[in-house]
């Protein structure tokens, strides 16, 4: 049986290093969006979306690092229900490191890092044309 001093000293060693695992996937997080901005930045020379509504208007969903960051808190907790709070965590962890590169200074996304985020993209897609249906978005 440990003594009252060492169950403190683990306790709070526990909860040192769960703050760092969780502060290594808050600093991928915000490199993948950045990473994510500027791979639109560069296919289509701005940071939106342009979706073609089923009545032939042409919407423009503008994204910036706080809704990149967004997305990518809904892509955790779909991983958390999936895979349970202890298993999600080394999951996104790993993901999110391969999720990204770095060529030169300038970090990219991997193939991983490309699906992850064209998926999310692409729900944002579908959301938006599922409000027009309803009548949200004119």
């Amino acid at each position: 049986m440990l003594s009252i001093s060492h169950q403190i000293f683990l306790s709070g060693w526990m909860k040192r290093r769960s703050a760092v695992k969780n502060n290594t996937i808050e600093i991928y997080r915000r490199r993948i969006a950045i990473a994510a901005l500027g791979r639109m930045k560069r296919k289509t020379g701005s940071n939106c979306v342009i979706v073609n509504m089923p009545n032939g208007d042409i919407q423009k969903i503008d994204f910036d690092e706080k809704s990149m960051l967004t997305l990518l808190m809904r892509f955790e907790r779909q991983a958390c229900s999936e895979y349970g709070i202890s298993e999600s965590t080394s999951f996104i962890r790993s993901t999110y490191r391969n999720s990204l590169d770095i060529n030169g200074h300038t970090e990219y996304l991997t193939e991983t890092g490309k699906l992850i985020v064209d998926e999310l993209l692409g729900e944002v897609i579908t959301w938006a044309k599922e409000k027009y249906f309803s009548g949200g978005i004119n």
